[in-house]
């Protein structure tokens, strides 16, 4: 049985009255670097007893799209005029060995096998309803005010074409069936224009606030990433994912374990690239620069958003800039 209450997204806009308010809407309306908030109606509790074990074991991973027309729109890429804005992260430092090499590119994603720790403690899986049914992608959190956002792909959070997807929840840390912190649910969402009215994925980002759960916010419990935006498109990422399967494929990938791929990024048009085979599932997940071991945390410059061809192993991210800042501002303060 799915969740059936009411809700309706608003566009986030300054506070003005009357004529003035009106304008600044339509303002923001045409801009595709706007954010777009969807404010949830849904109790919390509700939404947790939503998520019973057998849905979650049948809820179907997000594929991450191969390229399409929607991909190369003719929408501009995101705008640089913001000011660059940054954060580190914080946590728990790393007490054992991690299943990767600092220096050596791993494209042919692996396990990774330090759990309880960052930074797999901050990524996890998101749990959502799609009007298809149920499905699920992958999230981190992220330095915020309310210390309760987590960032994944704009296709998790909405279909593109003005709706939103709903029963949102949290699961850090999850590997083969265990969920070692427990689960948040959903306040609130935001993802940009260009994304939520036309599905452009120079804009396929997303930030959610979580409610506390059992009185907790949840970076404080499992910590938290950093993030850059409006920087560079040149880093040396590690990529983490939940994948269903692979591109190009290959046997044992099953989505019950938290994957990695760490190799160097460029510029791909408006968009970033990575070399990672991570599939299905995968989608919303963090790529970290500057991940060190020893703290356990890096800098969020990108998510996993599609791949181009179903042979290669190249992934895409948008690139963090106006957009990816008005979408992070629309929900710190939440």
């Amino acid at each position: 049985m799915q969740l059936k209450k009411m809700i309706v997204p608003m566009l986030a806009v300054v506070a003005l009255t009357g004529a003035g308010a009106n304008a600044a809407a339509a303002t923001k309306a045409k801009d595709p670097n706007a954010a777009v908030v969807q404010q949830s109606t849904q109790d919390a509790k509700d939404v947790q007893a939503y998520w019973t074990p057998e849905r979650m074991r049948s809820a179907v991973p997000m594929p991450v799209p191969a390229a399409s027309a929607s991909a190369l729109s003719s929408v501009p890429a995101q705008t640089h005029k913001l000011p660059a804005m940054s954060a580190p992260g914080f946590g728990k430092a790393a007490t054992s060995g991690f299943g990767a090499d600092s220096v050596q590119d791993v494209t042919q994603s692996g396990v990774w096998t330090a759990h309880g720790q960052m930074p797999a403690s901050t990524v996890g899986k998101l749990y959502f309803t799609t009007p298809k049914g149920n499905s699920e992608c992958t999230a981190s959190v992220i330095a915020s005010n309310n210390h309760s956002m987590i960032w994944t792909a704009g296709h998790c959070a909405s279909d593109g074409a003005g709706h939103w997807y709903t029963n949102f929840q949290f699961v850090p840390d999850y590997h083969d069936g265990v969920w070692p912190y427990g689960s948040w649910v959903w306040k609130s969402a935001s993802t940009p224009t260009a994304y939520l009215n036309g599905r452009n994925f120079d804009y396929d980002v997303a930030a959610i606030t979580l409610w506390p759960s059992n009185g907790r916010k949840v970076a404080d419990v499992v910590g938290w990433q950093g993030y850059k935006f409006n920087w560079g498109y040149n880093w040396f990422a590690y990529e983490f994912g939940y994948p269903y399967d692979t591109h190009p494929a290959r046997a044992g990938i099953n989505g019950q374990q938290l994957r990695y791929c760490a190799a160097g990024t460029w510029q791909a048009g408006g968009q970033q690239a990575i070399h990672c085979d991570q599939g299905h599932g995968a989608s919303g997940g963090p790529w970290l620069d500057d991940l060190q071991f020893a703290r356990g945390w890096g800098y969020l410059v990108g998510n996993v958003s599609y791949h181009p061809y179903e042979w290669s192993d190249e992934e895409r991210s948008p690139h963090f800039g106006d957009a990816a800042v008005n979408v992070y501002n629309a929900q710190t303060n939440v």
